[in-house]
């Protein structure tokens, strides 16, 4: 999957279905079909040559799934022959449609008159797709998982010439379904080329193979962005983590973890990278112990690097929970024009290759006086009330706004957009009422020096007066 690919705007909020028909004269003349299963992910991009040789001009396509693999779908995209234009997907219906398939509306850039053809490449990402197999192992062995998928590409249209290639992690494949033709050659397992290919033909598949990727998933996650007017922006990720792999089964020795020869290859995550802003600074990672001074941190071109180095190591079932934070100036992501403001971050960062996040709460944090606000997210999620934050010096309170989002991978990598608007005489406020207080606290000191508050100022009483008076 290529980064420029994921950066792209793909996602489509699937909010409702849309009735679709669809051309029995429309055909699919090619189809090729890339699966990569070496990781925890599994990733589609499909390509489709699409002739219409029906009656009416096309504007839209229809793409299926089966009914187990939209269960794990976390992510659906699709590009035209523009590659740099993101194409609009939505959930459809279709009369007739094989009761197990669940089928997506693709709306083309431009209608593709009768005798036309046109390419669309469709890219899916399902997570927790992939079953440990079997489900617990010792420290010694290692991981085999189950892919469950179909020879065929599940299509409403007749595919005149289809191909699917499928990527393994490199290891030992222990099985896989023959449907021929196919071929298991290393690590890339081919399927077809088939002919002919009725609408909803399946044939399903099953590959049982090594998987020592980190089968690492973010139970929750909350990213906190405090901005600050005075040229900063200040992020902190509080990150719970669990391996959801096969689970560890015996005991586990520190000595034979330490002298295991077997590397990447163990079923363990032992470290991780981390890429966070070029511009990161003041960059910390702790748990509730304290710092973790196990990381590293390498600053390139591009991004700065954080390993991510674990207390110990993380097996099948076992879990870890950490801070990480880190400051970044504001004239990176704040934009302005007179009294308006637009913050444009990530809402999801990268945390580690092929991550899958099941729950991400993002609060952002804006400064004291901040109104008229309205959040741009780049796809559907959740919005939760506003509330208040209170720091130094706050009167009112900062605005904070909320919103969650479930089921991530990477590819929702993507920005969102707050707009608000910002009196910036406000930014003297704060510094106002410090000057103020201190003000008054020198002079509360000038006048208590200056002034005698005793409560007998001027009465004098010397030992002879004591004296003559116990004399009489």
């Amino acid at each position: 999957m290529k980064l420029a690919f994921i950066a792209l705007a793909l996602f489509a909020a699937l909010v409702w279905s849309q009735d679709v028909e669809v051309d029995s004269g429309v055909t699919v003349s090619s189809a090729e079909r890339a699966i990569d299963i070496s990781s925890q992910v599994v990733k589609y991009v499909t390509e489709l040559h699409v002739e219409n040789g029906g009656k009416a001009p096309l504007n839209y396509i229809v793409y299926a799934l089966s009914a187990n693999e939209d269960k794990h779908l976390a992510f659906i995209g699709a590009t035209g022959d523009n590659k740099n234009t993101a194409l609009k997907v939505s959930r459809a219906t279709l009369k007739g449609a094989k009761s197990d398939a669940v089928l997506y509306k693709i709306e083309l850039m431009s209608v593709v008159a009768v005798g036309g053809k046109v390419t669309v490449k469709v890219e899916v990402v399902l997570a927790q797709h992939l079953k440990p197999y079997p489900s617990h192992i010792t420290q010694a062995e290692q991981q085999f998982v189950l892919y469950d998928g179909n020879a065929h590409i599940l299509s409403p249209y007749i595919i005149k010439k289809e191909s699917t290639n499928i990527v393994l992690y490199h290891g030992h494949v222990e099985s896989f379904t023959k449907a021929e033709p196919s071929k298991l050659d290393g690590d890339k397992l081919s399927y077809g080329p088939y002919e002919n290919t009725p609408a909803f033909s399946t044939k399903d598949i099953r590959v049982h193979y090594e998987n020592n990727s980190p089968f690492v998933v973010i139970t929750r996650m909350e990213r906190l962005i405090e901005v600050s007017h005075w040229g900063n922006v200040a992020i902190e990720e509080n990150i719970d983590l669990l391996h959801k792999g096969a689970a560890l089964k015996g005991s586990f020795s520190r000595l034979d973890f330490q002298m295991d020869r077997r590397g990447n290859k163990q079923p363990a995550v032992k470290s991780y990278k981390t890429l966070l802003p070029a511009a990161s600074k003041d960059v910390y990672y702790r748990d509730e112990i304290g710092n973790i001074s196990t990381s590293n941190l390498r600053q390139t071109e591009e991004a700065v690097e954080l390993e991510i180095r674990p207390r110990f190591p993380l097996y099948g079932g076992w879990k870890t929970n950490y801070v990480i934070g880190y400051n970044t100036p504001s004239y990176e992501y704040l934009y302005s024009s007179g009294g308006h403001f637009a913050l444009r971050m990530r809402f999801l960062d990268h945390v580690f290759d092929n991550a899958v996040v099941e729950d991400l709460t993002v609060k952002i944090i804006l400064p004291e006086g901040a109104k008229n606000i309205k959040l741009d997210p780049p796809y559907k999620v959740k919005r939760s009330p506003d509330e208040l934050h209170y720091t130094y010096l706050d009167t009112t309170g900062r605005p904070v706004i909320i919103a969650h989002k479930t089921n991530l991978v990477e590819a929702h990598v993507q920005e969102f957009t707050l707009h608000y608007d910002f009196d910036r005489t406000g930014l003297w406020r704060e510094p106002f009422i410090a000057i103020i207080a201190f003000y008054i606290l020198f002079v509360a000191v000038i006048v208590w020096v200056r002034f005698d508050f005793t409560i007998a100022s001027g009465i004098h009483t010397s030992e002879s007066h004591l004296y003559a008076f116990y004399s009489i």
